[in-house]
């Protein structure tokens, strides 16, 4: 695999193939984050197109930026849900995230899997997977309750092997370019959140 990873040694010396089978051994997924909008106080967002983001659930972040904070673009909370327009209004995490001064906004990931189709039942499993994958490796500043602490993969369905890229908005170098799980190496953005 090129780039500027740092693997564990997993007993062969080509790239990321399994020779047998000619094929991936991880899943390639991109999730393009498009830039955050403010969540109003009802709940509601002004997103336009929703049908175009995404047909079978969404992928989110909720960022919060504050005045008084010594970084910009805080990562708060990531989530998955079938209902944008009706998430936000009796969410009680999120609602304690509003609570707080500031404000706090929300990032919709659009996944993108080649070769795999957009909108199947395999989709769902698939943002669920991606969501325990993000809660996992940006845990530090997360304010999710459920999933910080079990590594993915490890519930009942199990899991699978990915390399997500991370394109569009970077959350100021917070995001991970890319993530590569089991390992879950990364390359970093350079980070831009000091104010």
């Amino acid at each position: 695999m090129k780039g500027d990873f740092k693997l564990a040694d997993f007993g062969q010396d080509d790239d990321l193939w399994n020779g047998a089978n000619n094929r991936p051994l991880f899943q390639k997924v991109e999730i393009c984050w498009r830039p955050p909008v403010a969540i109003e106080n009802d709940g509601s967002l002004s997103i336009d197109n929703e049908e175009d983001i995404y047909q079978n659930g969404y992928l989110y972040s909720i960022v919060r930026n504050h005045h008084s904070q010594a970084t910009k673009d805080k990562i708060a909370y990531i989530g998955i849900t079938n209902d944008l327009k009706k998430r936000f209004r009796n969410h009680p995490k999120v609602d304690e995230i509003r609570g707080l001064q500031g404000q706090a906004s929300i990032s919709v990931g659009v996944i993108t899997t080649p070769g795999r189709r957009p909108n199947g039942t395999d989709r769902v499993l698939i943002r669920e997977e991606l969501e325990h994958i993000l809660i996992w490796v940006l845990w530090e500043d997360l304010w999710n309750d459920r999933k910080c602490l079990v590594v993915p993969g490890h519930g009942k369905n199990g899991g699978r092997a990915y390399d997500i890229t991370n394109t569009g908005f970077t959350f100021s170098g917070r995001m991970p370019r890319r993530i590569v799980y089991p390992w879950a190496a990364i390359i970093p953005r350079r980070n831009n959140t000091a104010r």
